[in-house]
């Protein structure tokens, strides 16, 4: 139904987004220091992923009807060391996705979609959380679609979703499980 080709269950959307963005980080090579984008007014895991990716949290501005990332608060704060913009869909009302998309996809910046308050939600025929290359979803107690706690990784990369099933699992090895290949 989303419309992603992989799926990786975690225990909550905070972890989502932790894993998520350790993932990326290592697949996409980030240097410390690298810059993410995010909204000035999201949740606290937002901001705790960026910092243990050794990522550089940079803060713009939200639309005060919305709540959202607007593309002309990314264009205010994009610099050349931007490597991602995690974008959050707020109170279940879509960011400006498409364009945020196209410009992610323009500049060489990787979209993470942040759909914990959008189950169910779309632009025109595109859910969200099919925006970006990765995206997460929570299910916890206050969301549209709940199980009491959860969160899900829901990428079209095979590498992404195979590094977050290892990180998720302590980075046991395949062929001696408990000699670990990275820290999980």
């Amino acid at each position: 139904w989303q419309g992603c080709k992989y799926s990786v269950y975690v225990n909550s959307g905070s972890s989502a987004n932790l894993l998520l963005l350790a993932s990326i980080k290592e697949l996409k090579k980030w240097n410390i220091g690298d810059e993410v984008i995010v909204p000035s007014f999201t949740i606290i895991s937002c901001l705790s992923a960026i910092i243990r990716s050794n990522a550089k949290p940079v803060f713009c501005d939200v639309d005060h009807q919305s709540w959202n990332m607007t593309l002309e608060n990314i264009k205010d704060k994009y610099t050349s060391n931007t490597k991602a913009i995690l974008m959050v869909h707020t109170y279940g009302l879509p960011a400006d996705a498409i364009k945020i998309s196209e410009f992610c996809a323009e500049n060489k910046i990787t979209l993470v979609e942040d759909s914990a308050e959008a189950h169910g939600q779309s632009i025109g025929e595109i859910n969200c959380g099919k925006f970006g290359l990765v995206s997460t979803l929570s299910f916890y107690a206050n969301k549209h679609i709940s199980t009491g706690e959860g969160g899900m990784i829901l990428t079209k990369s095979k590498k992404i979703s195979e590094k977050c099933k290892s990180l998720r699992n302590l980075c046991f090895g395949n062929k001696n499980r408990f000699n670990q290949d990275d820290i999980g």
